[in-house]
């Protein structure tokens, strides 16, 4: 594997690759919001968690788990934070599943997009009720 490989789909611009096997790829995002910023992507395409196949999402999650411990042992980040959105209204940009692993410093200028209070668990109980696997 090289440095910098040319994906085989025309248009695509080369990319960084870090890991690659039979079913994931694995580069460097060149947007990356910290160093280090790395996408794990299935090769059979799936435009987000709802289209994957089981095995192909297993297969994602084993490179993303590689991959962390890799950015772990070698860049010694504060923490690393996981990210993967779905559709438009998820935040999903790009349409082919893809999870971001960002490490992450202490004080960084990364924020957390929300902010959660406790909810009583009387007020989850009916959600609860129509999630909870039989």
């Amino acid at each position: 594997m090289s440095a910098f490989s040319a994906t085989s789909s025309p248009g695509r611009a080369a990319t960084a690759v870090l890991y690659e096997d039979a079913d994931t790829l694995a580069f460097l995002d060149i947007t990356a919001v910290t160093p280090g910023h790395t996408l794990v992507i299935p090769k059979r395409h799936a435009a987000d968690l709802w289209e994957i196949s089981p095995d192909d999402a297993a297969a994602v999650m084993r490179t993303v788990h590689r991959l962390a411990a890799r950015i772990r042992d070698v860049l010694n980040p504060d923490g690393l934070t996981l990210f993967q959105a779905n559709r438009a209204a998820g935040w999903q940009d790009v349409f082919h599943l893809h999870v971001h692993l960002v490490p992450r410093a202490t004080g960084d200028h990364l924020h957390r997009p929300w902010k959660a209070d406790p909810v009583p668990l009387a007020t989850l109980e009916p959600i609860r009720t129509l999630l909870a696997l039989p």
